[in-house]
């Protein structure tokens, strides 16, 4: 049976074209209640501990099950009833590949819910209808911006390479997560959506200002600037609202937001530019679906007519996002490394939605190579002090999220498919890097790397053929 699309999924497919540099395919308030979060850790404060980590996100994961099989039996509301069944599958799957990671190190994950998830579950279940559905959206909302900032340092700093690896394969479905669950919970309380467009605010003003700092592009500089300016003026009439309604607004960013903005503040050149204009072409697409959604769907009339008028100016911040990114061309090993990171996570979801031992063979192959590559590539990166990507550019966002739907020969086909495109890209690029690289060590590492790339083009190739040829 083929899976439910996600909805966000007609959001990214306008990304189709968005690309630019060498980044695809190369180398490698009122709304706070309940107040209680599923995530039961303080990020700053276990995100370095693998260990640890591993336990409190097993934890989490039982929390989300939990809480979403009781969605399954009291919401009122379609979209949560989706949400919740995607959060089981998800989750699901995520305890499974913690489980066998847990076992392999003799580490003990929890088997029940820490006494906060269990005091949530209570609440949740006093209550039915509307009321159950907000409050559940709102607890998710809280839950995955916690986790999506746990995992993201985990990624970064964890003190064991396999879980490290773990969190890294689980951020991009964490963040889907997490967009998915602001854009359910905004629709059903549009006290959220005035806290959730505020705090973007606050975050693209403080991303732009650092742009500000670290750019040497004029485009960047411009759009920059045009940021903190429409996002101020934005924020003011978001602020003179919400006082009107009687609801708080955030003073800080989110957990998740402020991981990004440190992170951020560590790039620089054209590294930098590449990663805030990615960064801006996925926050303004989904600025824009939820703007218009408030402006067609919302239950308040002043909120509605807030969005209606913010969504123009949106837009032509997404239009002058995606026009600056197609021309920012990174270094060749934040593209390398980045383009890496995305085989792995493909080949990833290859090992746990196919069931064709070629396309799995190939999937696990794949996943060695890119990431002995990627190893490589962070040794080059420390001894030039490069700091490597840890974000998705929209384009590679778009392709998961597409294969995430699939399933069968249909995600067999997708995926072969995405593989031959990435890999032309890759081999082009890496012959290039072989015969022109002004640094030797790069040099030898795309010469190395170039028969590994090859294989994996005709491979690829000779799949997706097979896929492509009726059955007999």
């Amino acid at each position: 049976m083929k899976k439910k699309k996600l909805s966000l999924v007609l959001v990214m497919l306008a990304l189709a074209g968005c690309g630019g540099g060498s980044g695809t395919g190369s180398v490698a308030g009122a709304s706070a209640a309940p107040a209680a979060m599923l995530a039961n850790s303080v990020v700053a404060d276990t995100a370095l501990n693998s260990t640890q980590f591993l336990m409190d996100a097993y934890q989490d994961g039982l929390a989300e099950i939990q809480l979403s099989q009781l969605a399954l039996q009291k919401a009122g509301n379609n979209e949560v009833r989706n949400f919740a069944q995607r959060m089981i599958d998800d989750h699901t799957r995520m305890n499974n590949e913690m489980t066998q990671l847990a076992q392999s190190k003799n580490i003990a994950l929890p088997t029940d819910l820490s006494p906060e998830q269990k005091a949530l579950a209570d609440r949740l279940a006093a209550l039915s209808g509307d009321e159950f559905d907000r409050a559940y959206m709102a607890a998710n909302v809280a839950a995955h911006d916690k986790d999506v900032a746990a995992a993201r340092l985990q990624a970064l700093q964890g003190n064991d390479a396999d879980v490290q690896a773990l969190a890294d394969a689980s951020l991009p479905i964490l963040k889907i997560h997490l967009a998915l669950a602001e854009e359910i919970n905004n629709l059903l309380d549009p006290s959220a959506f005035l806290v959730s467009a505020y705090r973007d605010g606050l975050a693209e003003i403080q991303l732009s200002q650092l742009a500000l700092e670290r750019t040497t592009s004029d485009a960047v500089k411009r759009f920059a600037q045009r940021m903190i300016d429409d996002h101020t003026q934005a924020n003011n009439q978001l602020a003179a609202l919400a006082q009107q309604k009687g609801v708080t607004l955030p003073t800080a960013l989110s957990s998740e937001q402020q991981v990004v903005a440190d992170a951020f503040a560590q790039l620089s050149g054209a590294d930098f530019d590449k990663a805030y204009m990615d960064k801006n072409v996925v926050a303004h697409v989904m600025d824009v679906r939820q703007a218009r959604q408030q402006s067609d769907q919302g239950r308040d009339p002043d909120v509605k007519n807030l969005a209606q008028k913010a969504l123009p100016v949106l837009a032509l911040h997404l239009v002058a996002a995606l026009a600056i990114d197609r021309g920012i061309e990174p270094s060749f090993l934040y593209s390398a490394f980045q383009s890496g990171r995305m085989e792995i996570q493909l080949a990833r979801l290859a090992l746990q939605q196919s069931a064709n031992e070629q396309v799995k063979a190939f999937a696990q192959q794949v996943i060695d190579d890119h990431t002995a590559a990627n190893k490589q590539i962070i040794q080059l990166a420390q001894t030039r002090s490069l700091v490597l990507p840890l974000e998705l550019p929209p384009e590679q966002l778009r392709a998961l999220i597409d294969l995430l739907g699939k399933s069968g020969i249909d995600f067999d086909r997708a995926y072969m498919d995405l593989n031959v495109q990435n890999h032309r890209t890759a081999v082009a690029l890496a012959t290039a890097q072989a015969q022109n690289a002004s640094n030797a060590d790069i040099q030898s590492f795309a010469q190395g790397v170039l028969p590994v790339l090859s294989g994996h083009l005709a491979q690829a190739q000779q799949l997706l053929q097979q896929f492509a040829s009726p059955a007999p």
